[in-house]
């Protein structure tokens, strides 16, 4: 057994993660860097532990800088729909003062606040700009395109198929996280400095 993009608390299993506590670091870095102090994080179920990790960095960086995530700039997470990104993020246009910057927590929760931004007339990233983790392929093709986290499934996967091969050969393997380093991918979603 070899987890991907998972590990359990308590437990010695190898696994392979994204560099996740990193990329909610970055992505939160990067937005403060911009001149965003009013900034929501669209958080994902805590089942997920690479999601918790992401939150963990934004929150890290936040900290750091001594910015108050408010209660209201952290919707709770929604599982009866299939754009999560979409119903927190009309929760957070609803608010009397809305946030100037979100950090999605993917880039499939970020899809869902995209489309709700442009739906309420509302432009990226004039009136909001909008940061995720992932890069999965069709991150460049949202408008404008997505900045986002790039997290190395394909590199993941190789590495998982050689610890589980090397199991199953019955070589020697000691039960670690392996943590595969990604990288900012900055396109036009997050605007210039403010």
């Amino acid at each position: 057994l070899v987890l991907i993009e998972n590990h359990i608390e308590g437990h010695c299993l190898p696994c392979v993660l994204g560099d996740n506590w990193t990329a909610g670091y970055t992505v939160m870095r990067y937005l403060m860097s911009l001149g965003h102090r009013e900034i929501a994080i669209l958080r994902g179920p805590a089942k997920y532990s690479s999601l918790v990790d992401r939150l963990r960095g934004c929150l890290a960086a936040a900290t750091e800088e001594n910015l108050p995530i408010p209660p209201h700039f952290l919707p709770e997470p929604v599982s009866e729909h299939p754009q999560k990104g979409y119903i927190q993020t009309k929760r957070l246009l609803a608010l009397e003062k809305r946030p100037t910057a979100i950090v999605a927590i993917s880039d499939k929760t970020a899809f869902g606040a995209m489309s709700a931004i442009l739906e309420a007339g509302l432009s990226i990233p004039d009136d909001l700009a909008i940061i995720s983790i992932d890069n999965v392929a069709d991150s460049v093709y949202t408008h404008p395109p997505l900045t986002t986290y790039h997290i190395p499934k394909s590199e993941m996967g190789v590495l998982a198929m050689q610890k589980l091969h090397r199991i199953i050969s019955g070589e020697p393997e000691i039960a670690v996280k392996s943590v595969v380093y990604g990288r900012l991918i900055v396109r036009e979603s997050c605007g210039k400095k403010r």
